[in-house]
């Protein structure tokens, strides 16, 4: 199963441009949403409620069904004080957050600044979509979590029937594929705290 933009490739856009009949869409669009929450809320028990969510139809794409189950489980295990803290440790702040998770602090030049290019960038991907992104005022467009939560929210369309491929590709092409394989890849190697390097691990199958 291949994209039908050239040049791209990521499993999660080769899920959500598949046949509706497949399942791809379906599952594109809840495991985006899945890693879109982990990165976008700080750990709590209203979190883990939503990660232990069942779905069903399972997921049946690339094992896919048990890397989220083994996520959702490693999150509800940890002890949330540790976890809260090496949450806030790796993604908060622009400049000591070792998984800065802005667009634009991986693309800038000099000292990491938000509300860049790519922030804009993805307020124009939003309105495209006929959407705004939650928190505008408070949080950059471009963080990571509104990039998937997005990509979550076209590939529910698709699944849907809706055409939305050139713009999930359009998507992909300028806010996935340019940087959060390597945000993963660093949030693999930087977590001490299991459910979160799982997290990572998962986002890095998703996205390469």
């Amino acid at each position: 199963m291949t994209s039908g933009g050239p040049g791209l490739r990521g499993l999660l856009l080769q899920l959500a441009v598949a046949q509706t009949a497949s399942g791809g869409p379906r599952t594109a669009a809840f495991v985006s949403g899945f890693l879109a929450r982990l990165l976008l809320d700080p750990p709590s028990e209203a979190l883990h409620a939503l990660l232990g969510r069942r779905v069903d139809p399972p997921l049946d794409h690339d094992g896919l069904d048990t890397l989220v189950e083994a996520v959702a489980c490693l999150f509800r295990k940890a002890d949330q004080t540790d976890l809260a803290k090496e949450w806030t440790r790796l993604f908060v702040g622009p400049r000591a957050a070792p998984c800065r998770p802005w667009h634009d602090t991986w693309e800038c030049e000099g000292p990491p600044r938000l509300r860049g290019t790519k922030h804009l960038s993805m307020v124009a991907f939003y309105r495209r979509a006929g959407l705004e992104p939650v928190n505008l005022e408070s949080e950059p467009a471009d963080h990571a979590g509104l990039v998937l939560a997005l990509f979550s929210a076209l590939a529910t369309r698709a699944a849907e029937g809706e055409d939305v491929k050139a713009l999930l590709e359009d998507l992909w092409a300028a806010h996935v594929a340019s940087w959060l394989p390597r945000f993963a890849e660093t949030l693999v190697a930087e977590a001490r705290v299991p459910a979160l390097k799982a997290a990572g691990e998962l986002l890095l199958q998703s996205v390469s």
